[in-house]
């Protein structure tokens, strides 16, 4: 019989005989497709024979035997279908009567497939047979085969006599309907095509049956789902006509109950017992081919509903709910040649399912117990694969990124920026980051300025080798704050300021970098806020358990500086502690005696660097400072007694040689014999350093120009240049050189190289509105000026030349309103035009700011009669330190308006300083034209004081401060009167006036001659 997959459309060939009259379910190998397939009563196989072959011939029919009641056709079948008589089948043996020769045909089973119409034509045309190359007819093989080719399978089944009937044209697919067992006929064992069926198993076979004669046919299958052989020509298979027999009584094999339903024989247990154990129809039943019992002779058979397959189950090849259960070992069908070339499975035996009513009454449960397992099964997939991703996943994957090394942090920008512009200073490198970071902590260990300078290039350079060394930066930024100190210029302080903030944001706030900060910001103690930070970075130092003890030294020291002008006492007991935790740390000494010196306590200052250069002579710092002092407080012969005993001490030196010099034209006013010190050293500049021999040539271009010898300044300043490019102490004398000649290329030349690096940042913006003027930028000027005004607001040269740059540019309202704050000295003192260090590098004559403005607010004048230009003038002039001038313009003044109290009062002025007797009066006079005057009353209480009167002169000088508390001349005046009777009272007033200028010398005067009286 043919047949073809419904899902698939793969065309099988299998024997008539193995398809009972009830059906069986096969499955097909190619797509595991479950389809019920059933058989017409009356063909045996749908396979003709090949062309050109013999037909099979014509066997002598048995014996008839009485007639069989007619089988009534199946309610399915096609109304027209012609009913096909079945062959006879042969009758066992025993149940056959010796004299009856053949038993009696069946009748014509209903036709199965009718309502489907015919089956299209698969294969070629009839001429051709599809199945030629599969060899021979099963019924037709040779005889003299060599061996059986399915003989490893098992034992054949009992052979029966086979015969020939009329092939049946095959019908069209079935679809999938639910397969029924049936009884089977007995198993042929010399059938090598269905070896693979095995050994019927025991007890199922009908009652009275006895074993037949063998022969080559194919034996009956059992019912239920079975395995198709590859389609191959066959012979028809004969129906045999069942034999009449009694009723089979086989017994359950449970409880013993006689069997009479076919279904149950096939299965061996009863119904009762089946549902007592409902898990034993899960189980998988090998059926063994049966004598086929007879239909009933009531008519129709009743098939088992077609939606009881699971198509689910079927087509995925696992067990069917329901109780529907396919065996383990069925054997999978085998496709068409000309379809597909799956081969097939071969397997020993086919399972049976039985389908019964009451199995399908109790599938529900069975589903259910699958879906709750799946469900089950689902969730705990579920759960598992959650854990995995959400818990176990993740674990792993942080567990190897943490076994991984750390990448290297990226360099941060500011670093990069840095970097790159150092990389010019530093062409040839040579040596590790390593090496340059050992050698920089060394020179840090020093203590000394000089050693500052040669750090700060170390730390340069190991930055340079390695950007992601923070400690380099940090020694950078402490030996840059160390050295500098406030002589630091706002680029290299901002410069400094991002490359610690980077460093803390990469490496975190460690000890060095918060020491390193804090040392920075005392760097610029004056901008505000920066002694409140760098006391938390000293306390956050503190409070850090890792740090060292030379970290927590350093931040004690912060504290100190940062408490000196608040409180002495708490700065002295914070320079205790760091003492006791650095025994060595030399700048506790030093920094001890700065915090006397700034409370003026000048003699405390001097004694404690005495002792640090007792313990300590070749400390330059402590040797520096204490000259420094003596020069501020007026003793300039103690200063210089220093150096001389350091040049005995150490015949030689050329820093003492060069202080000696540099002391000479800056503190005592002998340019010349410090001109010739410096040419001296000049000689064998060739024995010194660079730097060194720059810092001579600069000195000696300073001195030459105080001196009024301008060409030899300059030449002084090329050969600094020649030494030191970049020198800016050079630069600014270059600069002033050329701004006295008004050369601006070369003006503007000299500014760009000390522009950000002088110590003072007001006086570099007064510079900068000078060259702005000289260029005729008035504009850019005045506000250089400005800002020169908001830095420092003590610099009362830079608002007097903002008044003469708008004079400049012919705005005389605009001048005069700038130049009277000025004149009435309310903000500003008339004798202290600008604050300057005694000694400095950046040296400037008081008046250097102011020359080379003559005459400019002169020309604002169009009359004789107008005096206001000649006033102001005449102001200019005054603090260019030309008094004759500026006497000579105020007397015209006078002369056209003997009402000017102002122009009395400076007269009044120049005559104190010129000791002239006449001052007194001209203070009268100008205090009786404007008692309101600030400058007016300061010259009458200066006049008084020195004529003696110093009761009147107190109660003037304080009227003065009434109207102008700002003025540090009057205050200065004041305690100096009062030191004789009121010491104490004086000092405090002096003390006053040291805090809000430190740079005020003639207060430090009067302190320092307090401390020597005791």
């Amino acid at each position: 019989m043919r047949i073809v997959c419904q899902k698939c459309a793969a065309a099988y060939a299998i024997d008539d005989r193995l398809i009972t009259t009830k059906g069986v379910r096969a499955q097909c190998p190619r797509c595991r497709h479950l389809q019920l397939v059933k058989r017409e009563a009356s063909a045996a196989s749908v396979t003709a024979p090949a062309e050109g072959a013999a037909p099979p011939a014509a066997e002598p029919q048995p014996p008839a035997a009485a007639p069989a009641p007619p089988v009534a056709r199946e309610p399915r079948s096609h109304p027209a279908a012609a009913p096909a008589q079945a062959a006879p089948r042969n009758v066992p043996a025993a149940a056959r009567p010796p004299e009856a020769p053949a038993a009696p045909k069946a009748p014509a089973a209903s036709d199965l497939f009718g309502d489907f119409g015919e089956m299209p034509e698969l294969g070629p045309p009839g001429s051709v047979d599809p199945f030629a190359d599969l060899g021979p007819p099963a019924s037709r093989a040779p005889a003299s085969l060599p061996s059986d080719p399915f003989a490893n399978l098992g034992p054949s089944a009992a052979p029966s006599s086979p015969k020939a009937s009329p092939a049946a044209k095959p019908g069209p697919p079935v679809p999938d309907a639910p397969g029924v067992a049936a009884p089977s006929a007995p198993k042929v064992p010399d059938d090598p095509l269905l070896d693979f069926l095995g050994p019927a198993p025991g007890g199922l076979e009908p009652e009275g049956a006895a074993p037949q004669a063998p022969a080559r046919a194919s034996s009956t299958p059992a019912a239920g789902g079975m395995s198709l052989g590859r389609m191959s020509a066959r012979a028809p298979a004969q129906a045999a006509a069942p034999a009449a027999k009694p009723e089979a009584s086989t017994s359950c094999r449970s409880c013993g109950k006689a069997l009479t339903d076919s279904f149950d024989q096939a299965l061996g247990i009863c119904e009762d017992c089946k549902q007592r154990a409902p898990t034993a129809a899960r189980e998988s039943v090998v059926v063994a081919p049966q004598v086929a019992a007879p239909p009933p002779a009531s008519g129709d058979l009743e098939l088992p509903m077609m939606s009881n397959l699971d198509p689910a189950s079927a087509s995925s090849g696992d067990e069917l709910s329901g109780g529907e259960l396919r065996s383990a070992g069925a054997t999978a069908l085998s496709p068409d040649s000309r379809v597909s070339s799956v081969k097939p499975a071969r397997t020993s035996h086919i399972t049976a399912a039985p389908v019964r009513s009451a199995q399908r009454g109790g599938s529900g449960g069975g589903s259910r117990s699958v879906l709750v397992g799946l469900l089950v099964l689902a969730l705990l997939g579920g759960g598992g694969a959650a854990g995995y991703f959400l818990v176990y996943k993740p674990q792993q994957e942080q567990a190897a990124r943490d076994a991984k090394p750390a990448a290297p942090a990226a360099v941060p920008p500011e670093v990069l920026a840095a970097v790159g512009r150092w990389k010019l200073q530093f062409l040839e490198l040579e040596g590790t980051s390593e090496e340059h970071l050992a050698a920089g902590q060394k020179q840090l260990e020093l203590d000394q300025r000089i050693a500052y300078t040669e750090a700060e290039e170390s730390f340069q350079q190991a930055l340079l080798l390695n950007p992601r060394s923070t400690d380099a930066i940090a020694g950078y930024v402490q030996a840059l704050a160390l050295g500098r100190g406030p002589g630091m210029d706002d680029n290299s302080f901002q410069e400094a300021r991002e490359l610690i903030q980077a460093a803390e944001g990469t490496a975190g706030r460690t000890p060095a970098l918060l020491v390193a900060h804090a040392n920075l910001l005392l760097a610029r103690s004056r901008q505000p806020g920066n002694l409140e930070q760098a006391a938390q970075l000293a306390t956050a130092v503190l409070a850090r358990p890792e740090a060292s003890d030379a970290h927590k030294a350093e931040a004690h020291l912060v504290l100190g500086r940062s408490q000196v002008a608040t409180s002495r006492a708490l700065a002295n007991q914070e320079f205790d502690a760091a003492r006791k935790l650095a025994p060595n740390l030399k700048r506790v000494d030093y920094y001890s005696a700065l915090a006397h010196e700034q409370a003026g306590q000048y003699g405390l200052a001097l004694k404690q660097l005495s002792r640090r250069m007792e313990l300590d002579p070749q400390d330059w710092n402590s040797l520096e400072a204490a000259a420094r002092i003596y020069v501020e407080v007026g003793e300039t012969g103690r200063a210089r007694k220093l150096y001389e005993d350091r040049l005995k001490a150490k015949a030689g030196d050329v820093r003492a040689s060069l202080a000696l010099a540099v002391l000479r034209y800056q503190a005592e006013g002998n340019a010349r014999d410090a001109v010739r010190a410096l040419k001296d050293l000049t000689k064998n500049a060739t024995r010194y350093g660079p730097r060194d021999a720059s810092e001579i040539w600069s000195h000696l271009a300073a001195a030459e120009r105080t001196a009024g010898n301008a060409r030899e300044a300059m030449r002084a300043v090329t050969e600094a240049l020649k030494a030191v490019p970049a020198m800016p102490a050079a630069h600014l004398q270059g600069f002033l050189v050329a701004l006295e000649q008004q050369d601006v290329a070369a003006a503007r030349e000299h500014l760009k190289g000390f522009q950000g690096r002088l110590e003072d940042a007001a006086l570099e913006k007064v510079l900068e509105g000078r060259m702005h003027l000289l260029e005729g930028d008035v504009a850019g000027a005045q506000e250089r000026f400005q800002q020169a005004v908001r830095l420092d607001d003590r610099r009362m040269d830079a608002k007097l030349l903002e008044g003469v740059a708008a004079a400049s540019a012919k705005k005389r309202d605009e001048a005069f309103r700038l130049f009277y704050p000025v004149l009435e000295a309310r903000e500003w003192d008339p004798l202290r035009l600008a604050p300057r260090p005694a000694l400095s590098r950046f040296w400037l004559r008081p008046d250097d700011t102011l020359r080379g403005v003559e005459n400019v607010v002169k020309a604002l004048g169009d009359r004789p009669e107008d005096v206001q230009p000649l006033l102001y003038e005449a102001l200019v002039r005054f603090h260019q330190g030309d008094r004759q001038t500026a006497e000579r313009l105020l007397q015209s003044v006078v002369e056209a308006n003997a009402n000017s109290g102002s122009a009395q009062a400076y007269r009044a002025l120049i005559a104190l300083d010129a000791k002239g007797p006449q001052a007194r009066g001209l203070a009268e006079r100008a205090v009786g034209l404007e008692r309101g005057l600030p400058v007016a009353r300061l010259s009458l209480g200066l006049a008084q004081a020195e004529a003696g009167d110093v009761a009147v002169a107190m109660r003037t000088l304080q009227s003065a401060l009434d109207v102008a508390p700002k003025m540090l001349s009057a205050q200065t005046k004041l305690a100096e009167l009062l030191v004789k009777s009121k010491p104490k009272e004086a000092r405090a007033v002096l003390e006053k006036v040291v805090g809000l200028d430190p740079s005020y010398f003639p207060a430090k005067k009067l302190l320092f001659k307090l401390d020597e009286r005791g």
